[in-house]
């Protein structure tokens, strides 16, 4: 499994701050809802929410796995808690993007948290850690988790049938100008790849497809920093923009506010960084695409 990915920015899942950011919308709507096996989970003192930093989808990891079957222990000295499930075992750290299942390592796309005295963990690590298949209703802003697949595995993938605020990624079957192993950028400095999470996607948009296109083909790194412009967007669509640097919080930049036709300039530390930008229309994410710095690797957001 690949290392980074396009933060289901969706769009992914996180584009920061109250004031103008679509996702702010997406945040503040109805609650999400989880079942495991068409079983509801409850949530009493914490709920599902999209971070806005990594535009991902986090819930709190005890109702979930123990709804899966397994016990869940909490280690405070550590900051690590630990998943128990037919002798399977699953541990995973307060900020780290990684856990530990049955002796072997793996990688995700955003920091397990604390909060409200729960830890948090990116949906995605449920299908990841057990095995599961994770489907998201936008509609009903549902998550479908199932573990009894009639093939007797959990990790068949599934297309969200929108955007889904957290679980996003790009995907292959490029049919648009920038296929996968195109050059990109002003300079043809950053490369299209595989999408890490090809299941989850959002749907095909060609409406929005051009913009995203002239975004990247906007892109020019050059001394540590990333300059780029604002497309045109369809009508009736808005964007969001948002920088988090891989460690330095305080780099973080949440740049929705600019307008199209602005330019913009996004200094990235020794760190490394990941770029996030995201159309959409009214509430719902419909296209977007996820940049990473130093690896000059882009993720699209939706099938293309």
């Amino acid at each position: 499994m690949k290392k980074y990915r396009f933060a289901q920015y969706l769009l992914g899942a996180a584009l920061l701050t109250a004031a103008v950011s679509p996702i702010t919308v997406l945040a503040d709507s109805k609650d999400i809802q989880v079942k495991v096996d068409n079983v509801s989970v409850q949530f009493p003192d914490a709920k599902p929410y999209i971070d806005p930093s990594t535009s991902r989808t986090m819930i709190p990891i005890r109702f979930v796995s123990e709804k899966l079957g397994a016990s869940v222990e909490w280690d405070g000295a550590n900051r690590t808690v630990t998943m128990t499930k037919e002798g399977k075992q699953i541990s995973l750290k307060i900020g780290e993007k990684k856990a530990i299942v049955s002796g072997k390592q793996i990688a995700f796309d955003a920091a397990a948290t604390l909060q409200n005295n729960r830890t948090f963990v990116p949906l995605r690590f449920v299908s990841e850690a057990y095995g599961a298949k994770v489907d998201w209703l936008a509609t009903e802003r549902l998550v479908l988790i199932t573990t009894n697949l009639s093939d007797g595995t959990g990790t068949s993938g599934t297309t969200p049938v929108a955007s889904q605020p957290g679980t996003t990624n790009p995907g292959s079957g490029n049919t648009s100008t920038s296929g996968i192993g195109s050059k990109v950028g002003v300079d043809g400095q950053f490369t299209v790849v595989d999408p890490s999470y090809p299941d989850l996607l959002l749907p095909k948009d060609p409406t929005t497809e051009p913009a995203v296109e002239a975004f990247l083909n906007s892109l020019k790194f050059e001394n540590g920093v990333i300059t780029g412009k604002i497309p045109q967007l369809p009508n009736g669509h808005v964007m969001a923009l948002t920088y988090t640097d891989n460690k330095d919080k305080n780099l973080n930049q949440n740049l929705t506010k600019t307008k199209e036709g602005e330019t913009f300039s996004i200094t990235v530390s020794g760190n490394g960084g990941q770029i996030n930008f995201a159309i959409f229309q009214g509430n719902v994410g419909k296209n977007g695409v996820f940049v990473y710095v130093p690896e000059m690797r882009v993720e699209w957001g939706a099938k293309r």
